[in-house]
């Protein structure tokens, strides 16, 4: 494949941010999907879960765009042809379909991806599948519910079920399925490629728009390369900010949000610095900065390890 057509095929590609519009573009069914599927060990273990049925309430929890609806989907690829299941996007009334779904193996429910202030909505509509699932208490019947990790808890139905948590990727894992899909790591450099998955923090969604804008900056420039100070210029903290609010605003105010997104891109770009240093880097003072960090490190985004000059360098914690 040419230069030209591997660029077009590869903004294709990353163009497709969520499973639906993938599967808009796929006219044989699931094989494609399965294909571009990336089973973690972390989805296998929820696999054989559902396969052994010690729970007949299940919750698939995850960070936004991390690949819940296609883990739903690359399941129910698999499951074909080997019982019966059904794929249901919450928001459709499924009573018009209960004829159809009440004897069903596996019942898959996707709920959406909520905003900050949506929790009461996210609570109104489990407090609904919690009177489904009281239903098909005496059935066979798996529920299967998505939950998204940023409001996961403050509701009953939690502590019925089994929990099954899908992790980001790692940065090592993105590249090798990028290098995998387009069988060369083109046009980025080992070294940008790798800055790009871990900007990312391991969550497919944002690895896909992060490569489609520093592609797309490519062909603005002209350019026949993407190398690491492009990748920086492009995913600038503002855009992983934007990224990571929701996630970080469960334990940060809103500029501790912006100073620990500043912190953690120039830490993933620098690979790791004192906090003297990134406290100069980011015009903040050390004190301050240490009680941000602390809170990151708590919540396992940072952690601090002993450097070969015996002081204390701050390092990103990656997926």
């Amino acid at each position: 494949m040419d230069r030209s057509s591997l660029t077009n095929s590869i903004l294709y590609w990353s163009s497709s941010l969520t499973a639906e519009q993938k599967m808009l573009h796929y006219t044989a069914a699931f094989d494609p999907l399965l294909s571009d599927f990336y089973w973690t060990h972390e989805f296998r273990g929820f696999v054989e879960g559902l396969l052994r049925g010690s729970s007949n309430l299940v919750f698939l929890v995850g960070l936004q765009g991390v690949g819940k609806t296609s883990s739903l989907l690359a399941f129910e690829g698999y499951m074909m042809g080997k019982a019966s299941v059904y794929s249901w996007r919450w928001g459709e009334d499924y009573r018009e379909d209960w004829n159809q779904i009440k004897d069903l193996q596996f019942l898959l429910i996707d709920l959406p991806d909520y905003a900050a202030g949506s929790r009461r909505a996210m609570l109104r509509d489990l407090d609904e599948i919690g009177e489904l699932w009281y239903e098909s208490k005496t059935s066979r019947r798996v529920i299967v519910v998505t939950v998204q990790k940023e409001l996961f808890g403050g509701h009953y139905l939690f502590g019925k079920g089994e929990v099954f948590e899908l992790r980001p990727l790692t940065t090592n894992e993105l590249v090798f399925f990028y290098r995998k899909k387009f069988r060369s790591i083109y046009p980025f450099s080992e070294e940008s490629l790798r800055l790009v998955a871990r900007l990312s923090r391991g969550v497919f969604r944002r690895f896909l728009r992060y490569v489609k804008l520093c592609v797309e900056d490519m062909l603005r420039r002209g350019a026949s390369g993407i190398g690491v100070g492009e990748v920086g210029r492009v995913v600038s903290p503002a855009v992983v900010g934007r990224d990571m609010a929701l996630e970080l605003s469960g334990f940060l105010r809103e500029y501790e949000r912006e100073q620990a997104v500043a912190a953690m891109t120039t830490l993933l770009r620098r690979g790791g610095m004192n906090q003297k240093e990134l406290a100069a880097d980011l015009g903040s003072t050390p004190s301050s900065l240490g009680r941000l960090l602390q809170k990151l490190e708590l919540r396992g985004y940072v952690m601090r390890v002993r450097g070969e000059r015996k002081e204390m360098i701050v390092k990103v914690v990656e997926s």
